[in-house]
């Protein structure tokens, strides 16, 4: 693969860990395939987490055992020709056959199929599957953000999710969903309150050895480098982090780099290839803080600057540094759910809130707080 065809996004070229996720994932389709039923698990996380490339390996898991994965956006939960098409079924009924063939010209006649349009509901396509089936919904914050819903289709979008979150469409149905931080609050506002304890996944870091199967296949499955990997992979790995999204950062340099210089990992090229790896990080933080002015990053970074890397505090905390950073509470709450909504914050299982990424804490802070008072 060339370097230029590399995306930080999207399924994995190469993946490894998640194993508890994917036992506890594999776990649900038994029980709920056992008992005819179906609920929701949610994975989420900050953007570059690797979200999509584990609801890519969960639902191969799921085909795996038997279910049926099908990839739905959110009109699929309230569209029934969505839906349809999704299964790759029509919503068309033939009701009637008939074919009148003309006796005096060989070869002519006429052909008449009537057609009708069967009325479905979504509940009622659901029902009628005959495969454990997994809807698979990745983005899914955005059922949260007014608009994405039309007002005329929350009703239908509500019962819809209540009836699969809930197992009451008598067939073992399960919805896959991946999104940002914000995710779970927006359930909520289709009255979904309640996840199953371990339905709900925070998606944070790979662990070491993970991280380093990553980088070891990129580098010698994918880029087929010569010599040694052993300081390439480490190396890599401090700068990383973990985070699936920062590999890919020195992952295309690195494939550039053996591309034109005959493969070989040296000393000098392992340099350049973090100097180039930097800057498509630092291009990350900057996409994730898009449409925050410098003086509101300021802010943000003066509220959140004594609070320990990978650490969490409180909403009131940031608020409060924000508005000592000179916004009013209005602007000070706004900012505080636009960095949610752009997962440069999230909040964990304890109610807290902190910076899902740590280098990008670092950055923020290094960037628009020290020094400023």
């Amino acid at each position: 693969m060339s370097s230029d065809m590399i995306e930080d996004r999207g399924p994995a070229e190469y993946f490894h860990g998640r194993k508890e996720i994917i036992n506890t994932f594999n776990s649900k389709l038994k029980r709920y395939q056992d008992k005819k039923r179906g609920t929701t698990f949610l994975i989420q996380g900050a953007p570059g987490a690797g979200k999509t490339a584990l609801l890519d390996v969960l639902s191969k898991h799921a085909k795996k055992n038997g279910w049926k994965p099908i990839l739905i956006n959110t009109n699929t939960l309230w569209s029934p020709d969505e839906l349809l098409r999704r299964l790759d079924k029509s919503g068309r009924q033939i009701t009637s056959f008939s074919a009148e063939a003309g006796v005096d010209h060989v070869g002519h006649g006429s052909l008449n199929i009537n057609i009708k349009t069967a009325a479905h509901t979504i509940s009622d396509i659901l029902r009628g599957q005959k495969k454990p089936l997994l809807l698979i919904l990745d983005e899914a914050q955005t059922l949260g953000m007014p608009d994405v819903v039309p007002s005329e289709m929350k009703g239908v979008t509500t019962s819809v999710l209540k009836e699969i979150h809930n197992g009451d469409l008598g067939r073992p149905i399960m919805l896959l969903a991946g999104g940002l931080g914000t995710t779970e609050s927006g359930f909520r506002t289709f009255g979904i309150s309640r996840f199953d304890g371990d339905c709900t996944v925070q998606l944070g870091r790979l662990d070491k050895k993970s991280e380093c199967a990553v980088i070891r296949d990129w580098l010698i499955e994918e880029g087929r480098a010569k010599g040694d990997p052993h300081t390439w992979i480490q190396s890599i790995a401090e700068q990383a982090h973990g985070w699936p999204q920062h590999i890919i950062s020195y992952i295309k340099p690195a494939l550039k780099h053996f591309e034109s210089n005959n493969r070989f990992m040296s000393d000098e090229g392992l340099e350049l290839v973090l100097e180039e790896g930097a800057k498509y990080r630092e291009m990350y933080y900057e996409k994730r803080a898009h449409d925050i002015d410098k003086e509101l990053r300021e802010a943000l970074a003066r509220a959140v600057m004594d609070v320990p890397v990978d650490s969490t505090t409180t909403r009131t905390i940031i608020i409060n540094g924000l508005r000592q950073g000179g916004l009013t509470k209005k602007e000070a709450g706004k900012l505080f759910n636009q960095a949610l909504e752009q997962g440069i914050i999230d909040q964990r299982k304890d109610g807290d809130y902190g910076i899902p990424i740590p280098s990008f804490h670092t950055w923020l802070v290094d960037e628009y707080a020290k020094g400023k008072s």
